[in-house]
Protein backbone atom coordinates (compact mmCIF):
# COMPACT_ATOMS: atom_id res chain seq x y z
CA UNK A 1 0.00 0.00 0.00
CA UNK A 2 2.88 2.27 -0.23
CA UNK A 3 4.29 4.54 2.28
CA UNK A 4 1.47 5.99 4.93
CA UNK A 5 1.42 9.00 6.57
CA UNK A 6 1.13 8.84 10.81
CA UNK A 7 -2.04 11.29 9.98
CA UNK A 8 -3.63 8.46 7.94
CA UNK A 9 -2.85 5.70 10.35
CA UNK A 10 -5.99 4.99 13.12
CA UNK A 11 -5.19 6.15 16.22
CA UNK A 12 -8.50 5.47 18.36
CA UNK A 13 -11.41 3.45 18.38
CA UNK A 14 -14.98 3.72 20.57
CA UNK A 15 -17.11 1.16 21.16
CA UNK A 16 -20.75 1.44 22.19
CA UNK A 17 -20.97 -1.57 24.99
CA UNK A 18 -23.65 -3.72 25.74
CA UNK A 19 -24.25 -7.28 26.64
CA UNK A 20 -25.50 -8.45 23.28
CA UNK A 21 -24.28 -10.94 20.77
CA UNK A 22 -23.50 -7.62 18.14
CA UNK A 23 -22.03 -5.87 20.59
CA UNK A 24 -19.44 -9.29 21.77
CA UNK A 25 -18.75 -9.36 18.01
CA UNK A 26 -17.68 -5.90 18.11
CA UNK A 27 -15.32 -5.96 20.69
CA UNK A 28 -13.95 -9.12 18.49
CA UNK A 29 -13.47 -6.64 15.34
CA UNK A 30 -11.92 -3.62 17.87
CA UNK A 31 -9.58 -6.11 19.28
CA UNK A 32 -8.46 -7.13 16.04
CA UNK A 33 -7.99 -3.84 14.72
CA UNK A 34 -6.43 -2.52 18.11
CA UNK A 35 -3.86 -5.23 17.82
CA UNK A 36 -3.07 -4.74 13.74
CA UNK A 37 -2.94 -0.94 14.16
CA UNK A 38 -1.77 -0.66 17.44
CA UNK A 39 -4.03 1.86 18.34
CA UNK A 40 -6.49 2.56 22.02
CA UNK A 41 -9.79 0.82 22.08
CA UNK A 42 -11.97 3.08 24.44
CA UNK A 43 -15.34 0.93 26.08
CA UNK A 44 -18.15 3.51 26.39
CA UNK A 45 -21.09 2.36 28.93
CA UNK A 46 -24.18 4.44 29.10
CA UNK A 47 -26.85 4.37 31.63
CA UNK A 48 -30.08 5.11 29.70
CA UNK A 49 -31.57 7.58 32.47
CA UNK A 50 -34.08 10.05 29.86
CA UNK A 51 -35.27 6.76 29.38
CA UNK A 52 -35.52 5.82 33.15
CA UNK A 53 -36.64 9.12 34.42
CA UNK A 54 -39.39 9.49 31.20
CA UNK A 55 -41.27 12.64 31.02
CA UNK A 56 -40.60 14.16 34.11
CA UNK A 57 -37.85 15.19 36.07
CA UNK A 58 -36.71 13.82 39.01
CA UNK A 59 -37.45 16.40 41.32
CA UNK A 60 -41.04 16.27 40.06
CA UNK A 61 -41.81 12.70 40.71
CA UNK A 62 -43.72 11.63 43.70
CA UNK A 63 -41.52 10.05 46.94
CA UNK A 64 -42.89 6.42 45.32
CA UNK A 65 -41.79 7.44 42.02
CA UNK A 66 -38.54 8.94 42.68
CA UNK A 67 -37.74 5.72 44.91
CA UNK A 68 -38.15 3.72 42.34
CA UNK A 69 -36.08 6.27 39.63
CA UNK A 70 -33.26 5.92 42.11
CA UNK A 71 -33.10 1.89 42.59
CA UNK A 72 -33.93 1.54 39.01
CA UNK A 73 -31.01 4.10 37.68
CA UNK A 74 -28.69 1.66 40.33
CA UNK A 75 -29.84 -1.16 38.25
CA UNK A 76 -28.68 0.15 35.03
CA UNK A 77 -24.97 1.28 36.66
CA UNK A 78 -24.37 -1.86 38.22
CA UNK A 79 -25.18 -3.41 34.42
CA UNK A 80 -22.76 -0.93 32.83
CA UNK A 81 -20.50 -1.36 35.33
CA UNK A 82 -20.29 -5.58 34.94
CA UNK A 83 -19.91 -4.99 30.89
CA UNK A 84 -17.14 -2.46 31.23
CA UNK A 85 -15.71 -5.04 33.64
CA UNK A 86 -16.29 -7.61 30.84
CA UNK A 87 -14.69 -5.07 28.76
CA UNK A 88 -11.31 -4.41 30.44
CA UNK A 89 -10.87 -7.72 31.20
CA UNK A 90 -10.81 -8.76 27.43
CA UNK A 91 -8.60 -6.12 26.39
CA UNK A 92 -5.87 -7.19 28.86
CA UNK A 93 -6.25 -10.46 27.89
CA UNK A 94 -5.43 -9.67 24.46
CA UNK A 95 -2.79 -7.25 25.34
CA UNK A 96 -4.86 -4.27 24.02
CA UNK A 97 -4.50 -0.70 25.04
CA UNK A 98 -7.99 0.41 26.36
CA UNK A 99 -9.87 2.98 27.87
CA UNK A 100 -13.67 2.98 29.94
CA UNK A 101 -15.98 5.46 29.70
CA UNK A 102 -18.98 5.36 31.53
CA UNK A 103 -21.74 7.89 31.27
CA UNK A 104 -25.34 9.05 32.20
CA UNK A 105 -27.83 10.29 29.34
CA UNK A 106 -29.01 9.78 25.89
CA UNK A 107 -26.77 7.05 24.69
CA UNK A 108 -26.86 8.28 21.18
CA UNK A 109 -26.04 11.81 22.57
CA UNK A 110 -23.18 10.59 24.80
CA UNK A 111 -21.49 8.12 21.69
CA UNK A 112 -22.10 11.60 19.09
CA UNK A 113 -20.06 13.70 21.88
CA UNK A 114 -17.70 11.22 22.99
CA UNK A 115 -16.74 10.23 19.41
CA UNK A 116 -15.39 13.52 18.94
CA UNK A 117 -12.09 11.99 20.43
CA UNK A 118 -11.98 9.30 18.96
CA UNK A 119 -11.42 7.87 14.94
CA UNK A 120 -13.94 5.34 14.16
CA UNK A 121 -16.71 4.44 16.06
CA UNK A 122 -17.64 0.43 16.19
CA UNK A 123 -21.56 -0.32 16.78
CA UNK A 124 -23.31 -3.49 17.32
CA UNK A 125 -25.90 -4.08 14.12
CA UNK A 126 -28.54 -3.99 16.80
CA UNK A 127 -27.78 -1.77 20.00
CA UNK A 128 -29.54 -2.05 23.44
CA UNK A 129 -29.95 0.67 26.06
CA UNK A 130 -29.09 0.13 29.93
CA UNK A 131 -32.28 1.19 31.46
CA UNK A 132 -32.72 -1.06 34.92
CA UNK A 133 -32.21 -4.55 35.25
CA UNK A 134 -32.50 -5.60 31.73
CA UNK A 135 -31.82 -3.95 27.68
CA UNK A 136 -33.96 -2.35 25.79
CA UNK A 137 -33.28 -2.47 22.08
CA UNK A 138 -32.61 1.33 20.84
CA UNK A 139 -32.45 2.79 17.77
CA UNK A 140 -28.67 4.14 18.10
CA UNK A 141 -27.40 3.05 14.76
CA UNK A 142 -30.03 5.47 12.94
CA UNK A 143 -29.32 8.54 14.87
CA UNK A 144 -25.96 7.52 14.67
CA UNK A 145 -25.95 7.17 10.32
CA UNK A 146 -27.38 10.82 10.18
CA UNK A 147 -25.86 12.87 13.02
CA UNK A 148 -22.55 11.54 13.66
CA UNK A 149 -19.32 13.29 13.44
CA UNK A 150 -16.87 9.92 12.47
CA UNK A 151 -17.26 7.12 10.90
CA UNK A 152 -19.61 4.58 12.09
CA UNK A 153 -18.63 0.87 11.32
CA UNK A 154 -21.72 -1.36 12.07
CA UNK A 155 -20.95 -4.83 13.10
CA UNK A 156 -23.11 -8.34 12.86
CA UNK A 157 -23.41 -10.46 15.64
CA UNK A 158 -20.19 -12.78 14.20
CA UNK A 159 -16.69 -11.79 13.51
CA UNK A 160 -15.59 -11.24 10.20
CA UNK A 161 -13.25 -14.25 9.26
CA UNK A 162 -12.18 -12.71 5.35
CA UNK A 163 -9.54 -9.84 4.60
CA UNK A 164 -9.53 -6.78 2.94
CA UNK A 165 -12.17 -4.17 1.61
CA UNK A 166 -15.04 -3.31 -0.56
CA UNK A 167 -15.96 0.07 -1.47
CA UNK A 168 -19.60 0.42 -2.98
CA UNK A 169 -19.13 3.44 -4.56
CA UNK A 170 -21.92 5.49 -6.65
CA UNK A 171 -19.62 8.77 -7.60
CA UNK A 172 -22.60 11.08 -5.29
CA UNK A 173 -21.12 13.62 -3.28
CA UNK A 174 -21.88 11.26 0.31
CA UNK A 175 -20.19 8.61 -1.64
CA UNK A 176 -16.94 10.77 -2.39
CA UNK A 177 -17.08 11.80 1.30
CA UNK A 178 -17.25 8.53 2.65
CA UNK A 179 -14.92 6.98 0.33
CA UNK A 180 -11.92 9.94 2.05
CA UNK A 181 -13.53 9.41 5.39
CA UNK A 182 -12.45 5.94 4.92
CA UNK A 183 -8.92 6.82 2.97
CA UNK A 184 -8.25 9.02 6.03
CA UNK A 185 -9.41 6.46 8.83
CA UNK A 186 -6.33 4.17 7.74
CA UNK A 187 -8.52 1.40 7.55
CA UNK A 188 -7.66 0.63 3.82
CA UNK A 189 -4.84 -0.98 5.39
CA UNK A 190 -6.97 -4.08 6.34
CA UNK A 191 -5.69 -5.61 3.05
CA UNK A 192 -6.56 -5.96 -0.53
CA UNK A 193 -9.34 -3.31 -1.59
CA UNK A 194 -12.22 -4.06 -4.26
CA UNK A 195 -14.38 -0.96 -5.89
CA UNK A 196 -17.89 -2.10 -6.91
CA UNK A 197 -20.01 0.30 -8.78
CA UNK A 198 -23.38 0.14 -10.85
CA UNK A 199 -24.75 1.91 -14.38
CA UNK A 200 -28.56 1.12 -15.21
CA UNK A 201 -27.73 0.67 -18.74
CA UNK A 202 -23.31 0.35 -18.70
CA UNK A 203 -20.57 -0.85 -18.11
CA UNK A 204 -18.00 1.84 -19.77
CA UNK A 205 -20.40 4.30 -17.74
CA UNK A 206 -20.12 1.89 -14.72
CA UNK A 207 -16.41 1.97 -15.11
CA UNK A 208 -16.06 5.67 -15.49
CA UNK A 209 -17.39 6.13 -11.97
CA UNK A 210 -15.69 3.47 -10.85
CA UNK A 211 -12.35 5.08 -12.12
CA UNK A 212 -12.54 8.50 -9.89
CA UNK A 213 -12.48 5.97 -6.94
CA UNK A 214 -9.56 4.11 -7.89
CA UNK A 215 -7.51 6.93 -9.17
CA UNK A 216 -8.33 8.74 -5.87
CA UNK A 217 -6.59 5.54 -4.01
CA UNK A 218 -4.00 5.25 -6.36
CA UNK A 219 -3.01 9.07 -5.19
CA UNK A 220 -2.40 7.75 -1.92
CA UNK A 221 -0.65 4.55 -2.26
CA UNK A 222 -3.75 2.52 -2.27
CA UNK A 223 -4.33 -0.22 -5.04
CA UNK A 224 -7.58 -0.97 -5.86
CA UNK A 225 -9.52 -3.74 -8.57
CA UNK A 226 -12.44 -2.63 -9.37
CA UNK A 227 -16.33 -4.39 -10.19
CA UNK A 228 -18.66 -3.15 -12.89
CA UNK A 229 -22.32 -3.67 -13.01
CA UNK A 230 -24.98 -3.09 -15.38
CA UNK A 231 -29.16 -3.20 -14.68
CA UNK A 232 -30.19 -4.97 -11.27
CA UNK A 233 -33.16 -4.34 -9.54
CA UNK A 234 -31.50 -4.46 -5.98
CA UNK A 235 -28.27 -3.03 -5.66
CA UNK A 236 -28.16 -4.37 -1.74
CA UNK A 237 -28.26 -7.81 -3.47
CA UNK A 238 -25.10 -6.97 -6.17
CA UNK A 239 -22.92 -5.35 -3.45
CA UNK A 240 -23.20 -8.37 -0.57
CA UNK A 241 -23.04 -10.77 -3.89
CA UNK A 242 -19.46 -8.81 -4.31
CA UNK A 243 -18.65 -9.22 -0.81
CA UNK A 244 -19.07 -12.55 -0.70
CA UNK A 245 -16.87 -13.02 -4.05
CA UNK A 246 -13.96 -11.36 -2.88
CA UNK A 247 -13.85 -12.23 0.65
CA UNK A 248 -13.77 -8.87 2.26
CA UNK A 249 -14.04 -8.33 5.81
CA UNK A 250 -15.71 -4.66 5.19
CA UNK A 251 -18.26 -3.06 3.22
CA UNK A 252 -17.77 0.69 2.79
CA UNK A 253 -20.60 2.95 1.72
CA UNK A 254 -21.71 6.00 1.56
CA UNK A 255 -25.13 5.87 4.74
CA UNK A 256 -27.25 8.02 2.49
CA UNK A 257 -27.57 9.67 -1.16
CA UNK A 258 -28.98 9.45 -4.47
CA UNK A 259 -27.23 9.37 -7.50
CA UNK A 260 -29.70 10.53 -10.46
CA UNK A 261 -27.80 8.39 -13.14
CA UNK A 262 -27.02 5.16 -11.24
CA UNK A 263 -29.76 5.35 -8.56
CA UNK A 264 -27.22 3.27 -7.17
CA UNK A 265 -27.56 3.97 -3.60
CA UNK A 266 -30.80 5.12 -1.90
CA UNK A 267 -31.48 4.93 1.81
CA UNK A 268 -32.78 1.76 1.05
CA UNK A 269 -29.70 0.36 -0.28
CA UNK A 270 -27.74 1.35 2.74
CA UNK A 271 -30.89 0.09 5.35
CA UNK A 272 -30.65 -3.78 3.38
CA UNK A 273 -27.28 -4.19 2.91
CA UNK A 274 -26.28 -3.56 7.35
CA UNK A 275 -29.86 -5.61 7.42
CA UNK A 276 -28.06 -8.62 5.66
CA UNK A 277 -24.43 -7.76 5.75
CA UNK A 278 -22.17 -10.93 7.58
CA UNK A 279 -19.39 -8.61 7.52
CA UNK A 280 -18.92 -5.17 9.32
CA UNK A 281 -20.44 -2.28 7.01
CA UNK A 282 -18.05 1.41 7.09
CA UNK A 283 -20.80 4.44 7.07
CA UNK A 284 -19.99 7.51 6.78
CA UNK A 285 -22.61 10.72 6.66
Amino acid sequence: HGERRASDMLKSILISLDESPYCEAAVTVGIDWAKRFDCLLVGLGVVDEPAIRGPKLPQHLTPSARANYNKTIAEASHRVDRILEQFTLRCSQQGVSNKLLEDVGSPCEQIMTEAQRYDVILVGQKTFSQSGATETECDTVDVLLHATPRPVVVVPNCAPSGSGVLIAFDGSLPAARALQAFLGSGLAALGKVDVVTAHKESTVEAGKIADRAVEFLRFHGVEADRHTLTGGARPSNDILQVAEQVGGEMIVMCSHGRNDMTEFFMGSVTKSVLERSQIPVFLYH
